[in-house]
């Protein structure tokens, strides 16, 4: 896995290693629309993915050892093909692996990369005619695309005892995975499968702990069914409370215009989302949903209300403080039928802002989160709304969280978004997007709302 910049020179290339959790800034500014590795640097110019890198090399660089992408055309497009479809495909299906929790899940991913596998097996078939490689007589593009996961195939071998290039089943990308290993330059680069096996170890052991605590807590019978709707920051501060204690639950979307027997009679008061329901009580609110959380599972990840009763206080003025100003700064935002009201509500949300700034400053300590070292109460309350301070910025060109003027903010925002308990729950900004756009022309054909170019004034679907 790519894990580095590279800086060319005439004589090599330098290499520098990056920490995810403290992202250099030759990184962010490499790289500032994904932030992310690899990136090389070629005369002072940046050019990142590894499969764009790939082909630059190749074109730049004609006349240095041997030609990656083939002469002819449509051959270079059948690389390029099975190069994508080992991105998508291959490590999608790995990713199911690492996370499945059941037998049934993990089985299902087995599957997955058999399948493709099996796939690859006659890309190798179709592109090599034959020959030792992807690429024919030497290695080409496929050859390097697959080969940057050679690590983690011996990796996941041991494992999870997963021999992917079995010589039974798929004979060429074993025979192909023997040869590949064999060459000095893949052995002068190839990352020590010690280590990566200990890495997998280690994240699979921290998983088993969490639900193994889980478990415990729970005398080993909780049924955790949540009541939500995919586009609501509420049920999303749910999602995010049980995804960072470590959880499993079942989740049940809602039709906020039929709502189900089920969310009326667990939620006869308010009759809305989100809903908890723990061996079949039910809980609603989401803020009191998360405090249910922590004190029900009090072993099952970490803690996110403090210790200390003031911190404890002073975590829940936060909260209640961003359901409060953040939410009503929005709403005017969206529901501004004049410039003077839609101006009032950008003003109001700026003003949040600052204020959440001092916030940040106050309950992190100088630490990366509210809650400290980890994510706490205050961060998942703010949590919920993550999607949304990216849309708004999106829609309607409202950067709320700018670091000119909200620096810790923004940082923990872009912290927030790389962990992997909030990856694994957070809704797709796209998809999200497509849905209010849906949800406007459902609004626009049935006459409740006045046409305009202005988008603002028609958001108030969002809230209505």
């Amino acid at each position: 896995m790519d894990k580095a910049i590279l800086t060319f020179d005439r004589h090599g290339y330098d290499y520098v290693e990056e920490d995810f959790k403290n992202k250099s800034d030759v990184l962010l500014s490499s790289n500032p629309v994904r932030k992310k590795v690899p990136v090389l640097i070629h005369k002072g110019k940046p050019i990142c993915e590894s499969q764009v890198i790939v082909q630059y090399i190749d074109e730049v660089f004609p006349d240095a050892g041997v030609t990656l992408l083939p002469a002819d055309p449509h051959d270079r497009a059948v690389a390029r093909f099975w190069a994508a479809y080992i991105d998508e495909k291959l490590f999608s299906a790995w990713i199911l692996v690492f996370r499945s929790k059941t037998e049934e899940e993990k089985a299902e991913a087995v599957k997955q990369t058999f399948a493709v596998v099996e796939k690859l097996e006659g890309a190798l078939s179709e592109c090599s005619k034959g020959k030792p490689f992807f690429g024919g007589d030497t290695v080409g593009y496929v050859d390097v695309v697959l080969g940057g996961f050679v690590a983690w195939v011996h990796a996941i071998e041991e494992v999870f005892g997963l021999n992917q290039f079995d010589a039974a089943k798929t004979p060429l990308l074993a025979a192909w995975l023997e040869r590949f290993d064999e060459l000095d330059a893949v052995k002068e680069v190839m990352p020590d499968i010690g280590r990566l096996v200990e890495l997998a170890k280690m994240r699979q052991a921290q998983a088993a702990a969490a639900a193994a605590a889980a478990a415990a807590m729970a005398g080993g019978g909780d049924d955790l069914k949540m009541l939500g709707v995919y586009v609501s920051p509420f049920p999303l501060r749910v999602k995010l409370a049980l995804s960072f204690k470590g959880l499993s639950f079942e989740y049940v979307e809602e039709d906020l215009h039929n709502k189900s027997d089920l969310l009326v009679s667990s939620n006869p008061v308010h009759k809305r989302t989100p809903v908890l329901i723990h061996n079949g009580k039910p809980i609603s609110e989401s803020m009191v949903i998360v405090q249910y959380l922590d004190e029900a599972f009090p072993g099952a990840g970490a803690a996110l209300l403090p210790s200390d009763p003031l911190d404890r206080a002073v975590a829940r003025f936060w909260a209640s403080y961003i359901d409060d100003k953040l939410f009503s700064a929005w709403k005017m935002v969206f529901k501004g039928k004049t410039e003077e009201e839609k101006a009032e509500g950008r003003k109001q949300t700026f003003a949040v802002a600052e204020t959440l700034e001092g916030a940040l400053r106050e309950c992190s300590k100088g630490k990366p989160f509210f809650g400290g070292d980890a994510v706490g109460y205050v961060d998942v309350a703010l949590g919920g709304f993550v999607p949304w301070v990216h849309a708004m910025e999106e829609l309607f060109g409202l950067k709320q969280f700018d670091a000119a003027k909200t620096p810790l903010l923004a940082a923990w925002l872009e912290r927030v978004g790389e962990l992997e308990a909030y990856k694994a729950v957070m809704p797709d900004a796209g998809m999200m997007i497509e849905i209010l756009y849906q949800n406007i022309t459902k609004k626009q054909s049935s006459g409740l709302f006045v046409e305009t170019a202005d988008f603002r004034a028609q958001a108030n679907i969002i809230w209505a």
